[in-house]
């Protein structure tokens, strides 16, 4: 092989590289952005701004689209997200984290809890509630990380923020 061939079929084999890597981060990247809920073991994640129709500010509910919907139907709820910790990611950025819980639950939780999954499962509601604590805020402990304002912003540069 000459030596040109060579050069060529280096410089063939780096652009081949380069467009993999490009593909590989970019698609990383792109799982990092907006506002994203993740369970904290496994980085599964349950809910992106893609699969919500808004966000209410004043009662922190969120109402699924249809999408939304299906994904939180395909999860098996006492199986992946009872009790289970969850971290709220914003651009890659985590903003708090919280627990999943049950409206029926007889158990208190002194963190933020993301409520409601079983009856958007029972086609009950479209709507999840995240709540400082659980089941009232005399067990909240600590600030409540809800009311962020990188969030705020976020769902309002989007046009999702309702008040």
């Amino acid at each position: 092989m000459n030596r040109k061939s060579m050069l060529a079929l280096v410089a063939f084999i780096v652009v081949v590289t380069v467009i993999i890597g490009w593909f590989i981060l970019g698609n990383q990247l792109q799982s990092s952005k907006g506002f994203c809920v993740y369970l904290s073991k496994g980085d599964e994640l349950v809910i992106s701004d893609k699969d919500i129709m808004f966000y209410n500010w004043t009662s922190h509910h969120i109402k699924l689209n249809g999408e939304g919907i299906e994904r939180i139907k395909k999860i098996d709820f006492f199986e992946k997200l009872y009790h289970k910790s969850f971290v709220v990611m914003l651009n890659g950025k985590e903003m708090y984290k919280g627990s999943f819980w049950s409206d029926i639950d007889s158990t208190s939780y002194s963190g933020v809890v993301i409520i409601d999954v079983l009856a958007v499962q029972n086609n009950i509601t479209d709507t999840l509630r995240i709540e400082p604590c659980y089941p009232s805020v005399q067990f909240c402990e600590g600030a409540d990380h809800r009311n962020n304002p990188e969030i705020l912003n976020y769902f309002q540069s989007i046009g999702k923020i309702v008040f």
